[in-house]
């Protein structure tokens, strides 16, 4: 497990101090809490496709000589990075503690100043300057919101920009070189005990290419649960079937949608993350839909129950 710590302190441009005055709304960008979520979806070219991640504050920290948030960084695949984060109320600027610190730091690296207006630059990462390029309003999941981009480019050659949202933090990254592309933007997040959007991080497995005898979907487990439980489904049939695998709460409205595409015949396994959500029941309903099959529609609903 790597462990990376990051505080939000005085940001240094150069050899001198970068001295913004404070937008005093500037830490709302950045909205950091004990149980505070961030789920990301992703894609890379040439690598990796598709990807997914959830960062979530999970506690706090005293060390260094600061007080810290701790942020577990977790990838859909289940590996977790640790992440200690500290927000600096009167300067509103990210440094990171690692290796290989800038000359003008002690163990840190610089990151987006929050402070930061339009037309102001500073250093990410010690070398590159990122320049404040947009201080407008965008919609995040039904809200208008305040943003601030920060963004470099090597003319055609190479660019990034990162964007934070007033209340909801970073929404979105994005990254080219000469011959690859990055993009990630915030899927959902659960901020102060609202949720917004999906922060759910599906991992779907194949536990099985054996061709089922037929459709069928397993009672979760474990059940009651908390936070996160395994729901077993098989694909019959001969060809690719769309199978959408969603939760429920008990008034019938969607909160989540675990799998939704095309999937081969076989057993599958999904895991469904609660910790996003206030205990009681849910139901989960797997539809299935297979093309040129005379039986190749499926559709099932359990109940389950989750205890906090």
């Amino acid at each position: 497990m790597k462990i990376i710590i990051v505080t939000l302190s005085i940001l240094i441009c150069g050899i001198f101090t970068v001295s913004y005055p404070l937008d005093t709304a500037a830490v709302k960008y950045y909205p950091l809490a004990v149980g505070n979520v961030w789920t990301y979806s992703g894609f890379g070219y040439p690598c990796c496709g598709a990807f997914k991640y959830r960062e979530r504050i999970t506690g706090t920290i005293n060390t260094n000589g600061h007080f810290y948030y701790i942020l577990t960084k977790t990838q859909s695949n289940g590996s977790t990075e640790i992440i200690y984060i500290r927000l600096d109320s009167t300067k509103g600027n990210i440094v990171v503690n690692q290796s290989g610190s800038c000359a003008w730091l002690q163990n840190e690296k610089t990151r987006d100043s929050l402070a930061a207006r339009r037309g102001d630059s500073s250093k990410f990462d010690c070398s590159l300057y990122y320049r404040c390029t947009d201080t407008l309003t965008g919609s995040y999941f039904g809200f208008i919101k305040k943003k601030k981009s920060f963004g470099w480019s090597d003319f055609f050659e190479a660019g990034a920009t990162r964007t934070f949202a007033m209340d909801f933090g970073l929404v979105s990254i994005s990254s080219f070189g000469h011959t690859s592309t990055t993009s990630v933007n915030l899927q959902g997040c659960y901020i102060n005990g609202i949720l917004y959007g999906d922060t759910t991080l599906t991992s779907i497995i194949l536990t099985s290419t054996e061709t089922p005898n037929e459709f069928s979907l397993s009672q979760n487990y474990p059940n009651p649960f908390n936070p996160v439980t395994k729901i077993k489904f098989a694909v019959s049939g001969t060809s690719t079937a769309q199978t959408t695998l969603a939760v429920y709460n008990v008034l019938g409205h969607e909160v989540s949608v675990l799998v939704n595409q095309q999937l081969q015949p076989g057993t599958y396994e999904a895991d469904w993350d609660a910790s996003a959500y206030p205990s009681g029941v849910y139901y989960y309903k797997l539809e299935i839909r297979q093309a040129g099959s005379a039986s190749g529609s499926f559709t099932e609903t359990k109940k389950m129950v989750l205890i906090k």
